[in-house]
């Protein structure tokens, strides 16, 4: 039989909670008092985030860069591939399309507008990281586990 016990008045600060769990059994008594690092646990979640917002700016970048890459050796925009990295990328690149001319030679373009397009992209993302870490960022606390155990058999 195992019992939980919540101690909220002895509750050291906001980001940990202590339980205790009894188990007994014929012959067996155990207590185990738990604290856990509620802001640990919650940094590691916002952490996941981060990372998850980081791994698509990483796809959008290198979507941008075959297109910059593609415009500067003249692919042929009626290949297949050539007309799904345009499409895809053409709404990221839309805000930026008339802020500065585009240089061509001979067929190849250089789109400073894309690699403008990419740079603020990257500091846009980096803020909202950065927001995110600092309003999630807390006091640091610990995980303590402290287990009694009782035998209740009489030799």
């Amino acid at each position: 039989m195992s019992e939980i016990k919540s101690n909220n008045d002895e509750e050291r600060s906001v980001d940990r909670r202590e339980q205790k769990v009894v188990t007994q059994q014929p012959g067996y008594v155990a207590s185990e008092q738990v604290t856990r690092d509620v802001a640990a646990e919650q940094r590691m979640g916002v952490s996941k985030v981060a990372q998850v917002i980081w791994i698509l700016l990483g796809l959008l970048e290198i979507l941008l860069g075959l297109r910059v890459v593609f415009k500067l050796i003249a692919a042929n925009p009626d290949a297949g591939f050539a007309t799904f990295i345009y499409g895809i990328t053409k709404p990221f690149i839309a805000p930026f399309a008339l802020l500065v001319g585009t240089p061509t030679a001979g067929g190849s373009v250089f789109e400073f507008t894309t690699l403008i397009a990419m740079a603020v992209y990257a500091l846009f993302v980096w803020i909202i990281v950065r927001l995110i870490m600092v309003g999630a960022n807390r006091s640091s606390a610990r995980t303590e586990t402290r287990s009694e155990h009782t035998d209740t058999h009489q030799q």
